[in-house]
This record gives C-alpha cells, sequence and structure tokens, in this order.
C-alpha cells in the first residue's frame, strides 16, 4: 500500500518537490530533507481484530500509514507562511487520499489524527495518519 500512496502523490499533488518512503524519512531525519516541500509515506501499525470463529482464521487488519510533511519557508520569522504552505499540502493531499482505495482488497482510506512532530533547522515537520482495512485469512 506504501508504493501505491507514494506514487498517487507523485502524480497528483505537484506542489510537492519531494516524495518518498522510509528509507527517504530516514536520510532526511537525520540531515534535514534535500528541497521541500517535501512528503514521506511510511508504515506505522497494523492492528487484527479478533478472529471470526470459524475452521479457519479470518481478522480484519487496520492498517495505519504516516504522511509526513516538511515545509520550510524562510519569509517570517513567526512560521506563519510555513503554516499556510503546510496547510495547501495537506489539503491538496487529502483531495487525493480521502475515500481512495490503494489496492484492490483494501478499503478506502480513511483519515485519522494529525499533529506537529518537530520544528528543525527552519523546518516544519508535520504527520497525518491516514487508515484502512483489509482481511487477513489462514489457508487449511
Amino acid at each position: 500500500m506504501i508504493n501505491e500512496v507514494i506514487q498517487r502523490l507523485k502524480d497528483t499533488v505537484p506542489a510537492l518537490k519531494l516524495v518518498e518512503g522510509a528509507a527517504g524519512f530516514q536520510a532526511a531525519v537525520e540531515s534535514n530533507p534535500k528541497v521541500t516541500p517535501c512528503v514521506f509515506v511510511i508504515p506505522l501499525e497494523e492492528t487484527p481484530g479478533q478472529s471470526v470463529d470459524a475452521p479457519v482464521v479470518i481478522q480484519n487488519v487496520r492498517t495505519k500509514i504516516g504522511v509526513v510533511f516538511v515545509v520550510r519557508n524562510l519569509t517570517d520569522a513567526k512560521g506563519l507562511a510555513a503554516k499556510v504552505d503546510l496547510d495547501a499540502l495537506r489539503n491538496a493531499t487529502k483531495a487525493q487520499l480521502l475515500g481512495w482505495q490503494p489496492q484492490a482488497g483494501y478499503d478506502p482510506l480513511e483519515r485519522g489524527p494529525g499533529g506537529l512532530l518537530a520544528f528543525r533547522d527552519g523546518h516544519m515537520w508535520w504527520q497525518d495518519i491516514y487508515q484502512s482495512s483489509y482481511v487477513d485469512r489462514s489457508v487449511l
């Protein structure tokens, strides 16, 4: 699902100068991203539900991904310009992801919580969580 989300954002949100996954996120965390605005799509959590009582195990699995935005706008010292830039990117991303089905077998994406991760070296880091679910079945 991560690769599909990355590709969708690359194809549909031209304001993003960089869209990468977990490896790119790790590099950016260590030394800031090379360009902004950018986004990193990372896996966060999978939570299997209770199995249906049957001869096979059938579980609904809730999965969450993080969409981490990094913006930098040095036109004002208070960070208001960065917040305006961030809001525009979040809205453009939401328009592409909310209700979109990332893969066959997955439910359409829903929004979860979002929040500020950090301010560092003039960069504002924000994460929005998107969630979906799919069904896991054992094979007998």
